[in-house]
């Protein structure tokens, strides 16, 4: 088996792929936008709180680096989210001007809950591949995964 063979973007297995990705990426989009908007929270305040969930704390600046949003607008989602009781806002002993912000265990349950219900999603599909297909699937997210965080590091520098 050839590997690392270029692909260019306008090559068809390349406009495939993205058809498909385009695809179910909109369908995962509907059902988030759906079981967020269930919990009375909008996509941008999920997606701070599943950045909240993976780090102990963030500062704003890294927040809204990570969000892609002026300070300011990060912000006001903190409020929005401090104001429900899914995050909280501490400072350091060391550095008491430097606010910090992190979740709290209601908006822990509040993301495991939408990460249990993707993984639904993702067993009923996983059950229709054979094993080697499972293990293949796998590892193309892992590498997938790792190129957007080696992206996102790289770009919050």
């Amino acid at each position: 088996m050839e590997t690392n063979k270029s692909y260019p973007a306008g090559s068809p297995q390349i406009q495939r792929l993205a058809d498909i990705v385009m695809y179910v990426q909109r369908n995962f989009i509907v059902s988030i936008t759906e079981k967020v908007s269930e919990r009375k929270l909008s996509i941008p305040q999920y997606t701070l709180l599943g950045f909240l969930s993976v780090n102990d704390s963030l500062n704003m600046g890294k927040l809204a680096a990570l969000m892609g949003h002026t300070t300011p607008a990060t912000t006001g989602l903190v409020d929005r989210l401090a104001q429900a009781a899914l995050v909280e806002r501490f400072t350091t002993p060391t550095d008491r001007r430097q606010v910090l912000v992190r979740i709290t265990a209601k908006g822990r349950s509040l993301v495991e809950d939408m990460k249990s219900d993707v993984a639904q999603c993702l067993s009923k599909i996983m059950v229709l591949l054979q094993p080697e297909d499972q293990a293949a699937w796998l590892r193309i997210y892992e590498t997938m995964y790792q190129y957007c965080s080696q992206k996102a590091d790289s770009e919050s520098k």
